[in-house]
């Protein structure tokens, strides 16, 4: 019996170490040494946990506008940095520098998020400079 209970109590613990450690990932997605930038309208935000994401549609010349996800950080980070639940809007016109995912996929993490009006918010990827300077810029 005890035999049995020790063996419960191991098989919980290992389970809930391996769903912890899933549940945390990395950064390594994201290409840091390249600069996309996305002129857009923003489609949607979502105000998650562990991280926040806006979707942007981005026009294309002769063609239907791309989506693009981008990561902004999680809530609790994003607040210290100055933004608020609502600071960005469904249909906000914007300018978004964004480090992209490594695979081509149309997502990336922010680092700068800039208004029409020139106001900006900045997101974690802002610590993490690109190491070239050119840069590609989707319309």
């Amino acid at each position: 019996m005890r035999f049995a209970l020790g063996a419960g109590v191991s098989i919980v613990a290992t389970v809930i170490a391996v769903a912890t450690a899933q549940a945390h990932h990395s950064t390594a997605e994201f290409n840091y040494a390249e600069t996309v930038i996305l002129r857009g309208t923003i489609k949607e935000v979502q105000w998650t946990n562990p991280h926040s994401y806006v979707q942007v549609m981005v026009p294309k010349t002769g063609g239907a506008p791309e989506q693009w996800g981008v990561e902004i950080g999680a809530p609790a980070i994003n607040v210290r940095m100055g933004w608020r639940r609502d600071s960005v809007k469904a249909g906000d016109a914007v300018t978004l520098d964004i480090a992209p995912a490594r695979d081509g996929r149309r997502f990336g993490t922010l680092r700068t998020l800039t208004f029409a009006d020139g106001r900006t918010l900045n997101g974690v990827a802002i610590r993490v400079r690109p190491t070239n300077s050119s840069g590609s810029i989707v319309q």
